[in-house]
């Protein structure tokens, strides 16, 4: 049987036992992947894997089971188990499977090549990963690093007709350590990239900034106490802004009360430099796809423009307490029900280039990577400055050590200077380096 066949039947079985309404969600996937640990190969692991969660709603309530098995016989099973769930749950209105609607297949999300990728493959670019960064500079030490080769169909099939499967292929990669000359010891640094095609695997380019960036903390001193400029890169946008964002923007918390932009609709939450888009279309992202984990259409969705509050992002059942519609944003795989979350997150770059606004920065420091604590409800954070150089002049100086930073997230957002043209894909997102104003840094 099919995906669509065995979610099918699944659904049908669950309506000839009285649910009202049921969903099902398959999953296939074939994977390879290679961990690098101490500067060396460590496993190959290959698999192949399919699973199933179905859904079903008797008077409102819900029942959930998920199995990894795509077996006719333990479906049949799952199925009845959802149903005495069901039988037993509380009741909840918005308790609703989406209505069906026109569904678009994104293209570029699939390479046929990727069918032809072999577990030995994955070693090979592992290897040339791993030899790239020993050649770029003999005192660098990987710690670990990985190599993922996936080809993921999925299907959705429910009681509203709604009936949708998508093959996508996806390459990713990853490798984490340090420089290490005699006695001095640079930070840890991590680069992550991917893409959905054979052709545009480069992990030599990927090799090469980790290798730059810890030779470059090499050599790290201590530095006075400052207030100046904070210059955030990419990596340390993901880690001390875009998490705030996207736990303020998701309708669940909003709901619970316990995000910063609940009732903030239409009013400006951050500087008018920021543009903030969800966009699951954009194919040369790591999230996209053409339809959620409810079947409903992916759009390109504008979070925040210019500053201004634009969008909330809903499931069904988010979207029902609101008495609005899904955004497309049900996330989640066979073992939950969908939960809210994002997809591709986007901010629109700036109009300068990175050169240009270290250039104007009078006294800062860059943040490479940022290890702390960051509290996404009322935005606070702490931590340490990893990766970090110090900034006078217009000149980067010299890579700093021990150096401490603090504050509030949303007050430091309202003091955007300026973002860069260039861009990184840091997982599932593409993020400038943003440059923030009036930022408090301790020295050791």
């Amino acid at each position: 049987m099919t995906l669509i066949d065995i979610c099918s039947y699944a659904v049908k079985e669950a309506l000839k036992q009285n649910a009202n309404e049921a969903e099902a969600y398959a999953i296939f996937d074939k994977e390879s992947e290679v961990f690098l640990e101490n500067s060396d190969l460590k496993q190959v692991k290959s698999h192949r894997k399919g699973s199933i969660g179905i859904r079903v709603f008797i008077n409102n309530s819900l029942g959930f089971t998920s199995i990894n098995s795509l077996d006719k016989e333990k479906v049949l099973d799952s199925v009845s188990k959802a149903i005495k769930i069901a039988k037993v749950s509380p009741r909840d209105k918005h308790n609703v499977l989406p209505e069906k609607s026109k569904i678009m297949l994104l293209e570029g999300i699939y390479d046929p090549n990727a069918e032809y990728f072999e577990p030995t493959d994955t070693v090979k670019y592992s290897i040339e990963m791993l030899n790239a960064a020993r050649s770029y500079d003999p005192r660098i030490s990987v710690d670990s690093g990985t190599f993922n080769s996936s080809i993921i169909t999925h299907a959705l099939y429910n009681s509203n007709d709604i009936e949708l499967k998508e093959t996508i292929s996806m390459f990713s990669w990853s490798i984490m350590g340090m420089a290490i000359d005699g006695g001095d010891i640079s930070n840890f640094d991590f680069q992550f990239c991917g893409t959905h095609s054979v052709k545009n695997i480069d992990v030599i380019t990927t090799s090469e900034e980790f290798s730059r960036s810890v030779v470059s903390s090499l050599g790290a001193r201590k530095i006075d106490s400052l207030k100046g400029t904070m210059l955030l890169s990419p990596n340390a946008v993901n880690e001390l802004v875009q998490d705030v964002i996207t736990f303020a923007i998701n309708s669940h918390n909003i709901q619970k009360g316990t995000s910063r932009f609940a009732g903030m609709l239409g009013k400006k939450v951050v500087s008018s430099k920021l543009t903030v888009i969800d966009d699951a279309t954009f194919v040369e992202g790591l999230g996209a796809e053409s339809f959620d984990r409810e079947g409903v259409t992916h759009n390109k969705n504008v979070i925040i423009n210019k500053g201004v509050l634009s969008r909330y992002i809903y499931n069904t059942y988010t979207a029902s307490k609101d008495r609005t519609k899904s955004t497309g944003n049900a996330v989640g795989g066979t073992s939950s029900v969908p939960s809210v979350g994002y997809t591709n997150i986007i901010f629109e770059n700036g109009k300068h280039t990175l050169d240009s606004i270290i250039k104007e920065i009078r006294k800062g420091v860059i943040i490479n990577r940022f290890s702390g604590n960051v509290n996404p409800v009322n935005g606070d954070f702490s931590g340490v400055v990893k990766g970090g150089h110090l900034i006078e002049n217009g000149n980067i100086t010299c890579p700093v050590k021990e150096v401490m930073v603090a504050g509030n997230i949303f007050d430091s957002l309202m003091n955007i200077s300026a973002l860069s043209r260039e861009r990184k894909k840091i997982f599932d997102s593409f993020l400038p380096y943003i440059s923030i104003e009036n930022i408090s840094f301790t020295g050791g």
